[in-house]
């Protein structure tokens, strides 16, 4: 049965669902009964606030919805080999593991980008979901630790763009591209950044389509790559 709330996968972003929520709060509050009142205030307070609750449910019921999407892109079935690229708490990883693919995950474990980030909270939640052993690496996306053609799909969500440099977001796309088998599925869910993903796997392959999602804050796009 699939979950509908969860806080086991963490927040994403938690300073900015913090701040935009408190801040909007505040200032709604003060524009509605404070001096001087303005409605201009009131309007902008409610749409921080909307936004930093819409990044909440995002974190808390959303994704929990949306891995899914992202594995059925994938087309993970039983006994693929699987890479997730940057893995957090595991969502990715540990939903291709239901399905009963051979999964391996990397990461960086950046409290920044996701609250309770880390290696344990990964293996509590495995546990918790009752899924087999996956291997887990402390890694970087720029530089995969595997020969070429290993995997039969690599996925990721909300990752490659926190990645500063456009130089090295093409270094970690190609790393992907790389480990990935012919006839596999490269599956890139992000806020940004995909026109990038979009041109470096078009130079690559023909078999590219990108999906708008609007049911994420911020809004998505997922980029679906298959290498021939």
């Amino acid at each position: 049965m699939r979950r509908i709330f969860t806080l086991k996968y963490g927040i994403d972003a938690p300073f900015w669902v913090g701040f935009l929520t408190i801040l909007g709060l505040v200032l709604t509050v003060i524009s509605c009964f404070g001096l001087p009142q303005s409605i201009l205030g009131v309007i902008f307070g409610g749409f921080m606030f909307v936004e930093g609750v819409w990044m909440f449910l995002y974190s808390t019921v959303i994704k929990i919805r949306h891995r899914h999407v992202i594995i059925d892109l994938a087309e993970i079935k039983q006994g693929d080999k699987v890479l997730d690229v940057g893995t957090g708490r595991g969502l990715l990883a540990i939903a291709a593991a239901m399905r009963g693919a051979a999964v391996t995950a990397i990461d960086k474990w950046s409290a920044w980008d996701l609250s309770g980030n880390g290696r344990q909270t990964f293996e509590d939640n495995r546990i918790s979901e009752g899924v087999p052993r996956i291997e887990l690496l402390d890694g970087d996306v720029q530089d995969l630790p595997y020969q070429d053609e290993t995997f039969d799909a690599v996925i990721s969500n909300f990752v490659i763009h926190n990645i500063k440099k456009p130089e090295e977001r093409k270094t970690a796309v190609e790393q992907m591209w790389r480990v990935l088998k012919k006839g596999g599925v490269l599956v890139i869910s992000d806020i940004a950044k995909i026109n990038e993903y979009t041109e470096i796997l078009r130079n690559k392959t023909a078999e590219v389509k990108v999906q708008s999602i609007y049911y994420t804050f911020p809004f998505s796009k997922i980029v679906v790559a298959h290498k021939k």
